[in-house]
C-alpha cells in the first residue's frame, strides 16, 4: 500500500525545488495539481499543473473528482481523487504539493498522510526568493508575502517541520524521515 506525503510551505519556501528532488527516486511520484492560475512562462499542462477554467473547475467539485481543494491569492487549486487513490494501491509515495487549507482537508480524510511543512530560514530570505523568480507581478509578490504569515501560523499542525536554508540538507532531511534512506 502506497503513503500519502504531503508537502506544505508558504510560497517561495522551496516545495516544487524539493518534490522535484524527492521525485527522482522511483518510489515517489508527485501528484499533479489542478487549479484555475494561468501558467507560468515555464509551465507545462499535464506536467506542472493542470490549467483549467474557473468553470470547469467548479464542475469538477460538484463532481466530487477532488480529495481536496481551496483558493489562494483568487485562485482555485486541488488533487484530483481518482489519481490519488490509484498510486495508493501501489508501493509508492505519493507527493501533494498543497498549501494549508488543502493539507488540513487530505489529513481529515487521510490521518495517515504523513505531513512536511517547508519554513524558509526568514521573511528576508523569502522576499528574496519570490523577487528572484521573477514570475509574479508585484501585487501578486505582497499577496503571497501577506498569505506566506497566515500560512506559517500552520506550521505546528503538521507531523514534521524543516527549514529549507541549505537545498540538500533540507531534501536528506525529508528523504530520512520518509525512509528513503
Amino acid at each position: 500500500m502506497g503513503k500519502l506525503v504531503i508537502i506544505s510551505g508558504p510560497s517561495g519556501s522551496g516545495k516544487t525545488t524539493v518534490c522535484k528532488l524527492l521525485e527522482k527516486d522511483q518510489h515517489v511520484k508527485k501528484s499533479v495539481s489542478v487549479t484555475t492560475r494561468p501558467p507560468r512562462h515555464n509551465e507545462k499542462h499535464g506536467e506542472s499543473y493542470y490549467f483549467v477554467s474557473t468553470p470547469e473547475f467548479e464542475e469538477m467539485i460538484q463532481r466530487n473528482e477532488l480529495a481536496e481543494y481551496a483558493t489562494y491569492c483568487g485562485y482555485y487549486y486541488g488533487t484530483p481523487i481518482k489519481a490519488l487513490k490509484e498510486t495508493l494501491r501501489n508501493e509508492i509515495l505519493y507527493l501533494l504539493e498543497i498549501e494549508v487549507q488543502g493539507a488540513i482537508q487530505i489529513k481529515e480524510k487521510f490521518p495517515e498522510a504523513i505531513s512536511i511543512f517547508l519554513l524558509p530560514p526568514d521573511k528576508k530570505t523569502l522576499g528574496h526568493r519570490l523577487i528572484q523568480r521573477n514570475t509574479n507581478k508585484e501585487e501578486d509578490m505582497a499577496l503571497r508575502l501577506r498569505s506566506a504569515e497566515k500560512e506559517l501560523e500552520y506550521k505546528d499542525k503538521y507531523d514534521y517541520r524543516v527549514v529549507n536554508d541549505d537545498l540538500e540538507v533540507t531534501v536528506n532531511t525529508i528523504r530520512k524521515i520518509l525512509n528513503l534512506v
